[in-house]
């Protein structure tokens, strides 16, 4: 009979994201029997093994670089030159001492480390690290490991060489399992699984290319933007949490939508709603006397699939990349479970938010060209909602719709999607 596992790849403070899916596994009653990890995710694949989700929950929900280094780091992490900051630390770091000091990081896996839950757990267990003296990967299991030398291996797996130092076992140097292979499902696969979840941080490192088309293979993977993986802040961190249930419960089809997640059917019964309101609502702004304009508006695939697609199917889809488009846009909280209608209200309140538009600056932006940083914002879509408020039968004003569709094609399709929406709520 097959064994279900979980593969935990490396990806350092990304590993937050994992703890979401072991709560959204745990939620989905899966019942794991092997788990394989590497760096973070041996980390993280220990404390499976050892069924402590609390305990694993407490430490992502409040983590901070205190907890780990001995060096001083600020609160938070800004941008760019943040970010830049702190890797000139790392490096610095690497060059004076050859690495971080990561006694609080090995005092915290010690602390969190069960010899007796871990050894007398039914659930197999598998890491990698690399051996930098012998210049040769170790896939090593828990059958292989002794109390004494378990934590060893994990802290070793998660040697993220150079900014952590390596770490010696037995007189030899080992670093990051990323090295060798950062997503081991082939481990996995060695200790019997036929159905695996694989929780791919896309963190840098090795990965080895899976060919056993035997196995059934669910690929859970960040749909949303992470922090980097070694900045360590407890609000990304509980953002990633977030992150990593919603798609573990979209990837099981008990949640939908993509980078915004919603209760099931929601997104497709918001379309039945609204599918021949909004062509109807498209139709009356961009029909024109210029058929030169309509057919350059047809040429555009987004237009085609709304207005010429017979199926439907493909105009579906793209009402769902204008829905996302909108929370994109508005800043919406992109953690939240929603409903439609909240989902809706939400960014009609961000939308009548939006404070007095420049519209000098805009439209010189558009005469200019420079329509690259308008896309996907706030400012163009309070720009064409106000533009667009009702059909017009004026030539001039149908002729600038259509120039406003031809270069925001799918910001333009949001705003009168807004309208739409808007005759409903009455928010702005």
């Amino acid at each position: 009979m097959g064994k279900k596992a979980v593969v935990l790849s490396g990806g350092g403070s990304k590993g937050a994201y994992q703890v979401g899916v072991w709560k959204a596994l745990r939620k989905l009653h899966y019942h794991y029997e092997i788990v394989t990890g590497t760096s973070v995710g041996a980390i993280n694949g220990a404390f499976m093994v050892q069924r402590d989700y609390f305990k694993c929950l407490k430490l992502w929900e409040n983590i901070n670089f205190e907890q780990l280094f001995t060096e001083r780091f600020p609160d938070k992490i800004k941008g760019f030159t943040g970010k830049a900051s702190l890797y000139k630390k790392y490096a610095l770091s690497f060059i004076k001492n050859g690495g971080m000091n990561i006694t609080r990081f090995e005092k915290l896996i010690y602390q969190s480390y069960s010899p007796y839950r871990f050894f007398r757990s039914s659930i197999d267990f598998g890491l990698v690290t690399y051996n930098f003296t012998t210049k040769e990967s170790l896939e090593i299991t828990k059958e292989e490991m002794t109390e004494e030398t378990a934590p060893l291996y994990i802290i070793a797996s998660a040697s993220c060489y150079p900014a952590f130092p390596m770490k010696k076992i037995d007189g030899n140097q080992y670093i990051d399992g990323g090295y060798s292979d950062n997503m081991p499902i082939h481990l996995a696969i060695e200790l019997g699984a036929t159905e695996i979840v694989a929780v791919d941080l896309h963190s840098v490192g090795k990965k080895r290319k899976v060919t056993n088309s035997d196995v059934k293979i669910t690929v859970i993977e960040p749909k949303n933007q992470i922090a980097s993986f070694l900045v360590f802040q407890r609000d990304l961190s509980r953002k990633a949490i977030c992150y990593g249930y919603n798609d573990t419960m979209k990837a099981f089809k008990k949640l939908e939508g993509n980078i915004f997640t919603f209760r099931l059917g929601e997104l497709k019964k918001q379309y039945q709603k609204v599918e021949l309101s909004l062509k109807h609502s498209l139709e009356l702004r961009l029909t024109t006397h210029k058929r030169v304009v309509e057919e350059k508006l047809l040429k555009l695939s987004i237009f085609h699939k709304l207005l010429q697609d017979q199926t439907g199917i493909r105009r579906e889809q793209l009402f769902y990349e204008i829905v996302e488009l909108i929370g994109i846009s508005l800043k919406i909280n992109d953690t939240k479970i929603y409903r439609m209608r909240d989902y809706l209200k939400e960014a009609l309140f961000k939308l009548s938010s939006i404070g007095h538009l420049d519209l000098k600056t805009i439209e010189e932006k558009i005469l200019g060209g420079k329509i690259r940083s308008l896309l996907g914002t706030s400012i163009i879509l309070k720009f064409l909602y106000d533009k667009t408020e009702k059909p017009s039968q004026n030539k001039n004003k149908k002729s600038e719709y259509c120039k406003y569709a031809l270069l925001f094609p799918k910001e333009f399709i949001a705003a009168i999607y807004l309208h739409i929406v808007n005759e409903e709520y009455d928010i702005i």
